[in-house]
């Protein structure tokens, strides 16, 4: 299925009984039975040739769920997983869910057994994609304390404009205008958000399939999204769209037709991790947290054009400095050397309802940190304790640090 290159994935991954069994309950396709005695390639292949069989609209759904499937099994995505099992309630759902044997079905699980969950577990992983590549993101200084105009006019101006400014007709243009509310980084607080999404057709593409062993051509039309977040506390409007030239043009649209006040074209300050503080010993600030306790357990450095990275358990007697100088050599030192990666172990207290957890943060070069992978609280409270820990910088800013006594 050369037109499917996610759904032939997944089949992969998955045991083809499992993966028929999907299949049938997402789309409700009449996949045939497989002989379970046949081996696992000949299982595949009776399946990968019934949906080859199947009208392509059909099969082009089945790739979009495969997509969205596979982008929480690489990396980052399985962070966002790990970040998102506290969100499993049920006993019996969580053990169910930990026995599963590969991130391909944990995945799946989730897409099935809790939804929402995987929907915001797959919102966090593209928000992952998005800040951590300027090929994508973009923040400035707009207006604060302002309200997005919600009067008929004003939003329907708007969807027009936007149609002109992407040049393509209103009715290939939707505009999703939401206010939700979110906790603010540095005080835990809730504070109002806005967000509007902008998505809108490309032009109609044509690709090949076959249908009854013939080569054929089909034509069909991909739809492009960008969003747009505003917070009126801090001003901070942020666009993330992968078309670098039209995001400042979106961000003044907005600002001058729903804010009904221009931004002046201020960009935010890009964010970096200064990890390089972690290459010795450290205290870290636990003062007014609900943090029992933080352990370095991985700390990646350079060596010339080698890498080499040390890792201890959190549950370790020793620290990470003593564990190397066993692990390396007496005399090591990581602040000999480049640190290329660094994670952390930060254990949260059990309050009410919510249970004490371990949340790891894994930070590697410049600006690629995922914490942007987890649950909506444990991002807000990692974002405010690297802050707090002078991990976080702006480009050009240096971060202080307390070493350990």
């Amino acid at each position: 299925m050369q037109d499917a290159e996610n759904l032939t994935k997944l089949l992969t991954h998955l045991d083809p009984a499992a993966f028929r069994q999907v299949m049938i309950e997402e789309f409700g396709s009449e996949l045939p039975e497989t002989n379970s005695k046949d081996s696992k390639k000949a299982q595949r292949e009776v399946l990968q040739a019934a949906m080859e069989a199947l009208p392509f609209a059909i099969r082009q759904h089945m790739e979009e769920f495969a997509e969205k499937i596979i982008m929480l099994t690489d990396g980052p995505g399985q962070d966002v997983v790990d970040g998102f099992r506290d969100g499993i309630f049920d006993e019996g759902d969580r053990k169910t869910f930990d026995a599963l044997r590969n991130q391909y079905e944990r995945s799946v699980w989730l897409s099935q057994h809790a939804e929402e969950l995987f929907k915001e577990a797959l919102d966090a992983r593209q928000a992952d994609v998005f800040r951590q590549s300027s090929t994508c993101y973009s923040g400035y200084i707009g207006p604060k304390n302002h309200s997005v105009a919600d009067d008929a006019t004003t939003q329907s101006a708007f969807h027009d404009i936007v149609a002109e400014q992407l040049d393509c007709p209103r009715d290939d243009v939707a505009i999703q205008i939401f206010k939700r509310i979110r906790p603010d980084t540095k005080t835990g607080e809730d504070v109002a958000l806005y967000q509007v999404s902008i998505h809108h057709n490309r032009p109609p593409e044509t690709v090949d399939c076959v249908q009854k062993s013939e080569l054929v051509s089909q034509e069909i039309i991909r739809a492009v999204s960008a969003h747009i977040t505003y917070e009126p506390a801090n001003g901070h409007l942020e666009v993330l769209s992968r078309d670098p030239v039209g995001r400042e043009t979106l961000a003044c649209l907005f600002a001058d037709h729903l804010l009904q006040s221009p931004i002046s074209g201020e960009k935010i300050p890009i964010k970096q991790y200064d990890y390089q503080c972690l290459a010795a010993p450290r205290i870290f600030d636990l003062s007014e947290e609900n943090v029992g306790s933080v352990k370095v357990t991985e700390l990646g450095y350079s060596v010339g054009n080698r890498f080499l990275t040390v890792k201890v358990l959190a549950k370790d007697p020793d620290d990470i400095y003593r564990a190397s100088k066993t692990l390396v050599s007496p005399s090591f030192d990581f602040r000999q050397h480049p640190l290329t990666s660094a994670r952390l172990s930060i254990r949260v207290k059990k309050v009410g309802k919510e249970r004490a957890r371990t949340i790891g943060v894994f930070l590697r070069d410049d600006n690629r940190c995922n914490i942007k992978t987890k649950r909506e609280k444990d991002r807000v409270l990692c974002d405010r304790l690297l802050e707090k820990w002078g991990l976080v910088k702006e480009i050009g800013v240096d971060a202080g640090y307390a070493l350990a006594a």
